[in-house]
């Protein structure tokens, strides 16, 4: 974890309406990802290691940025640390990557039209959340230009 408070601007962000609503979009497409619309029965099953590996995207970023340091929202939490170890040493978003790969899985084990609009919906809130939190990051962290030069966003030397 990098911390360098010396090239932090201190203020705090006060969240956007805008943000409310990625959120909000995000949660809601959650639940309409996880209802299972119709029965799929257990021949869908190989769909949930696509989850599994999403989970253990998860617990490896969770092993390099600690609870309190992200929240919810796009704009940075005030105290925030600039993470650069682990994961975040490839991907700038290893926490969004894990989320749409667990709910990925989810979706295709389910399979059923309102999950996969769910997954659209999902899609489009974690893309939107992302633009808000690098602009912020650009602002809060004198290096982020330099670290969004040798990462990319979602998957290692893809995206």
């Amino acid at each position: 974890m990098t911390d360098k408070p010396a090239e932090r601007n201190a203020v705090a962000l006060t969240t956007s309406p805008f943000s409310h609503l990625l959120v909000v979009l995000q949660f809601s497409a959650i639940a309409t990802i996880a209802w299972p619309f119709i029965d799929t029965g257990g021949d869908r099953l190989q769909w949930l290691a696509i989850s599994a590996v999403g989970v253990i995207v998860g617990l490896y970023t969770l092993a390099h940025n600690k609870l309190g340091n992200f929240g919810i929202y796009p704009e940075p939490v005030p105290d925030a640390c600039l993470v650069t170890t682990g994961p975040y040493r490839w991907i700038r978003h290893p926490m969004y990557t894990s989320l749409l790969l667990f709910m990925l899985g989810i979706a295709l084990y389910h399979h059923a039209w309102p999950n996969y609009v769910g997954m659209a919906l999902l899609t489009a809130a974690i893309f939107g959340k992302m633009q808000r939190e690098e602009h912020h990051l650009h602002t809060r962290f004198a290096d982020y230009s330099d670290y969004v030069k040798r990462t990319h966003r979602l998957l290692p030397k893809i995206y």
